[in-house]
């Protein structure tokens, strides 16, 4: 038993030091909002020769952190992005309670006036990608920042917990673009998409995978299809507001 302990923990080390060596560099930031309430983020800087670079705000689900996004950071970075990987309120290393309706304002207001302020709002514009419950506050957040060109929602709900981001894809993003990502048998979620994707009127697109992966889980299942996915639609979104 000592044996296989030891080569489990060994294991696990060799894992970590593999992500670790892969991961981009990044800095903490810190925001204090009104309520007195503390957000931490990871902000990690466009690669040196991207230039001008959008900025992809990554938000996890329920009961999550943002961690959760430590698979796909490196191919967003790599493909020229900055990235804010952000612990919402009453998760992770932010404090607060779980109170979603300030979450979407912690978003809209207090994370894109950061950017805004810190000067990594350009041009370019910025991006979300949220999964669950991520992904609802990810498609009203989105409507309400005039700089996002569009949201990707990993099984969104048309009502999760009081959060409806319906009538934002049909009408707050009806001049912009969104994906909608689910699994077949998740089924709360692939019936979400379906009803969206009819009513939307901007620039929507749609995939359903196989089997019950819910939210950042789509990366344990499907990540190398999943992140092509996104990568593409954040490469044709990105450049047909350039053309």
């Amino acid at each position: 038993m000592r044996i296989i302990l030891a080569l489990s923990i060994s294991l696990f080390i060799s894992i970590c030091s593999i992500i670790a060596q892969d991961h981009p560099p990044f800095k903490s930031i810190t925001l204090e909002r009104p309520d007195n309430t503390t957000l931490v983020a990871d902000f990690y800087p466009a690669p040196a020769a991207s230039g001008d670079a959008p900025v992809i705000l990554l938000l996890h689900m329920l009961n999550s952190n943002r961690a959760a996004y430590d698979p796909l950071i490196p191919d967003l970075h790599r493909s020229g992005y900055a990235l804010l990987n952000i612990d919402m309120r009453g998760h992770g290393a932010s404090g607060g309670a779980r109170d979603w309706e300030a979450a979407i304002d912690d978003v809209a207001s207090s994370w894109a006036g950061w950017l805004e302020e810190s000067g990594h709002t350009n041009e370019a514009g910025l991006a979300i990608i949220g999964g669950s419950i991520g992904a609802n506050v990810a498609l009203i957040s989105c409507a309400e920042i005039e700089s996002c060109r569009g949201a990707v929602a990993l099984s969104p709900g048309l009502d999760y917990r009081g959060v409806k981001p319906e009538s934002a894809l049909v009408d707050g993003l009806a001049a912009r673009s969104a994906l909608l990502v689910a699994a077949q048998n998740d089924a709360s979620s692939s019936e979400a998409i379906r009803q969206m994707f009819l009513n939307a009127k901007g620039d929507v697109s749609a995939r359903l995978y196989r089997g019950r992966a819910h939210g950042t889980r789509l990366f344990d299942s499907e990540y190398e299809s999943v992140s092509r996915l996104i990568l593409h639609w954040l490469a044709e979104t990105f450049s047909s507001d350039d053309a």
